[in-house]
C-alpha cells in the first residue's frame, strides 16, 4: 500500500551535531511552516532570516509554550515581521511520588511540518527546542525527519494535530509584552501567606505558641482551613525595625461568643497573644494573662505554633504587576477534559486538581512599607503575600 512516505532519516548525525544547516534548507524548498515547541529563544538571523517568510504565510504558524526561558522578546520580534504566533497560557500543579513539583511547561512537542511547492512535505519530530543550544548542536538532540507527500495520512494527521494545538493557544499580541513577561515572572515566584504583628523581643518568639484575636470575620476567610501552614513576620517595634520570620502552624482557629452564641465559652491560659482591631496591624502583648474583655469584644481567634525563626530567608513584597495566575475551574483546560479518569487518578493522586489561568488586572503590588506607614493603615488584609529571598 502506497502511504506516501518518500524517506525517513534520524537527524543529526552524532560527529555533526548541528541541525542549522539542514533547518535551512528545508525552510529555503518550503512555501509555509507550521510548528508547535516548547520554548523558543532563537532569533530570525539564526536561520538567515528564513523563519518569518514561511510563518508569515496565510497558513503558517508557530506555537510556543509561554513560561520561561522561552524569549518573549525574540517571539515579538517575529509577530512584528508579520508571522503568525499562538502562546499557551495554562498551569495545572503536579507532583512526583516524592511530592517535588513538575515544571508547569505543558506544550511539550517539539514539531514542524514544512509545506513545499511539489506537493510534498517534510516532518520533523522530535527533542528540539528552538534554542541555541539544541539547534546549533551542544545539546544531545535526536529528531526523526520523515519526507512525505502531502497527500499522505500521516501528512493529513500532522495538519491535523498541529492544527488542533492552535487552537487551544491565544493569538501571540506584541501590545502586551510586559504582561507575557510578567507572567512568566510570576509564575516562577513564589509566594506564601504571611501573618503579620508588630512586637517587642520580636526576634524571640521561636518554639512559643500565640493567639491573635480580632473582631472582624473576614480575616477568618483569608484563613482557610484548620493546621494551615503559613509565616509570621514579627517587626521589633524599637527604632531599628528589624523584622523576624518564622514558619508556623495553625492550630486553633474558630469563631467566639461576638460572633456566634453557639460558640460556647472558651477560655485561654496565660500567652502571647494580639488583639486585631478592625483590619489593621496587630500588637503582640507580652506573656501575659488574656483579659477577658478581649476574648468578649472580639469575633474569632486563630492560635499559632512558632518554629525556630529561619535565618536564611527573608519575605519580601512581590512587585507591582498587571499580569497574574488565577485559579479556574478544571474542567476549563482542554488538557484536562481530554484525560481518562484512571489516568487523572494517576497525575494527581488525592491533591485537588487545580487550574491556573493568566489573567490581566490593573497594575498592582504589595507595596513595602515602615513599620510606622503599616500602623497607620486602617485596611491591611491579615494573610499577606509574601515572596521568599534566600539569604547569603
Amino acid at each position: 500500500m502506497d502511504d506516501g512516505i518518500l524517506s525517513v532519516k534520524l537527524t543529526p548525525q552524532w560527529d555533526s551535531p548541528s541541525i542549522r544547516s539542514s533547518l535551512q534548507v528545508s525552510l529555503s524548498k518550503s512555501a509555509l511552516l507550521q510548528a508547535a515547541v516548547a520554548f523558543w529563544t532563537v532569533s530570525d538571523k539564526l536561520l538567515g532570516c528564513r523563519i518569518s517568510p514561511a510563518l508569515r504565510h496565510q497558513s503558517g504558524f508557530l506555537c510556543v509554550d509561554l513560561h520561561l526561558p522561552t524569549d518573549i522578546d525574540a517571539l515579538a520580534s517575529l509577530a512584528q515581521s508579520g508571522a503568525h504566533i499562538s502562546l499557551f497560557c495554562e498551569e495545572i500543579a503536579t507532583y512526583t511520588e516524592n511530592e517535588r513539583k513538575e515544571p508547569p511547561c505543558l506544550l511539550h512537542p517539539k514539531m514542524l511540518l514544512f509545506w513545499s511547492t511539489n506537493n510534498t512535505a517534510e516532518l520533523w519530530v522530535g527533542s528540539h527546542n528552538w534554542t541555541n543550544r539544541a539547534i546549533l548542536g551542544l545539546n544531545i538532540e535526536a529528531s526523526v525527519v520523515i519526507k512525505m507527500k502531502d497527500s499522505s495520512p500521516l501528512f493529513c494527521e500532522a495538519a491535523e494535530y498541529l492544527q488542533k494545538i492552535r487552537g487551544i493557544c491565544e493569538e501571540f499580541d506584541p501590545t502586551r509584552v510586559e504582561y507575557y513577561k510578567e507572567l512568566q515572572k510570576s509564575s516562577d515566584e513564589r509566594t506564601v501567606p504571611t501573618i503579620e504583628v508588630e512586637a517587642s523581643g520580636a526576634h524571640n518568639l521561636g518554639g512559643t505558641q500565640i493567639t491573635i484575636f480580632g473582631d472582624d470575620l473576614r480575616d477568618m476567610k483569608e484563613l482557610g482551613t484548620f493546621r494551615k501552614e503559613v509565616f509570621l513576620s514579627a517587626t521589633e517595634n524599637s527604632a531599628n525595625e528589624s523584622e523576624y520570620i518564622y514558619p508556623a502552624e495553625i492550630t486553633q482557629l474558630g469563631e467566639l461568643n461576638s460572633a456566634n452564641s453557639a460558640a460556647g465559652e472558651i477560655s485561654f491560659s496565660p500567652r502571647r497573644h494580639a488583639v486585631r482591631l478592625g483590619r489593621r496591624l496587630a500588637v503582640l502583648l507580652p506573656y501575659q494573662e488574656v483579659a477577658e474583655s478581649s476574648v468578649k469584644s472580639s469575633k474569632y481567634f486563630v492560635t499559632l505554633d512558632l518554629q525556630e525563626r529561619d535565618n536564611s530567608i527573608s519575605l519580601g513584597y512581590p512587585k507591582a504587576r498587571s499580569g497574574v495566575w488565577e485559579t479556574s475551574e478544571p474542567e476549563a483546560s482542554p488538557l484536562i477534559r481530554r484525560l481518562e479518569s484512571s489516568d487523572r487518578m494517576e497525575l494527581f493522586r488525592d491533591r485537588k486538581l487545580r487550574l491556573k489561568l493568566p489573567t490581566q488586572i490593573e497594575s498592582q503590588g504589595t507595596q513595602e512599607l515602615t513599620l510606622y506607614e503599616r500602623r497607620g493603615l486602617q485596611e491591611r488584609n491579615f494573610l499577606t503575600k509574601r515572596v521568599i529571598r534566600t539569604n547569603r
